[in-house]
């Protein structure tokens, strides 16, 4: 199926893009939080004055997940659809744990008014890596779920 062979690196490169996005932030930015919250928090809001992060990852990380959603629907081998179905659990998964990441604590500590949570920057910082951790081994466990499908289609005869 031609569309297969469009969709699959589709969702990969945007699966890709948002596990390595993620892993940069844990490992390079957020740590930096962890010292002095309140004064590293500031440059953050001081430094992103024309681009946002959030340009990254919107509408890329949501459109991966629903084409490997459409890719578990429309694959009729059942090993590949099977893959694709874990795929697809992982990727909602992590979809909803961004939804209350972004909600519950980057309004507060990325785009917010920081001197309302100056008391609890540091908890807020701490629980940001942790969920980013769980969200990272979910993203992680959709992009290799994905990439174990299409190795499966690609091998499949049209």
């Amino acid at each position: 199926m031609k569309a297969t062979r469009v969709l699959f690196p589709l969702a990969l490169a945007g699966l890709a893009q948002w596990f390595f996005g993620n892993l940069y932030e844990e490992v390079v930015l957020a740590p930096n939080g962890l010292v002095n919250s309140y004064a590293q928090l500031e440059c953050w809001h001081g430094y992103f004055v024309v681009t946002n992060p959030i340009y990254y990852y919107v509408p890329f990380t949501q459109l991966a997940v629903g084409i490997v959603w459409y890719l578990y629907f429309t694959q009729k081998n059942p090993a590949t659809r099977k893959l694709l179905l874990r795929a697809s659990v992982y990727g909602l998964l992590a979809l909803a744990l961004t939804a209350v990441i972004v909600t519950q604590l980057n309004l507060k500590l990325f785009f917010g008014n920081l001197h309302l949570v100056k008391d609890q920057l540091y908890q807020l910082s701490v629980i940001w890596l942790i969920a980013n951790g769980i969200r990272l081994v979910l993203v992680g466990a959709t992009l290799g779920y994905t990439f174990k499908s299409y190795l499966l289609a690609r091998d499949q005869k049209d």
